[in-house]
């Protein structure tokens, strides 16, 4: 009966390390341009309400792993009003 409960127990816990391990990070890349489609530098694209973020490069591309879905992106730039956009189903998000 001890090593059926242990049994158990042991089950239950793998099952719950599974769930934890399904809810994976994703990866959101895109550029960042102006008015022009010309690619800004230096944007800084935060995920919201955290410390999690990246700035563009040279090219205005960036590349910045989320917790999911439900993920909202900051873009900020000087001159420019911030911007928000929630991650949802896609993968890559374009800034203009």
């Amino acid at each position: 009966m001890q090593k059926c409960i242990t049994g158990l127990l042991a089950l239950m816990l793998l099952l719950c390390t599974t769930a934890t391990v399904y809810a994976q990070t994703v990866t959101v890349t895109g550029i960042v341009t102006d008015e022009r489609y010309e690619p800004l530098i230096g944007v800084n694209v935060q995920v919201k309400d955290t410390t999690i973020g990246t700035v563009t490069d040279i090219d205005g591309k960036y590349s910045l792993s989320v917790s999911g879905n439900q993920s909202v992106l900051v873009f900020s730039y000087v001159g420019y009003l911030p911007q928000e956009i929630t991650v949802g189903s896609q993968r890559t998000i374009n800034n203009e």
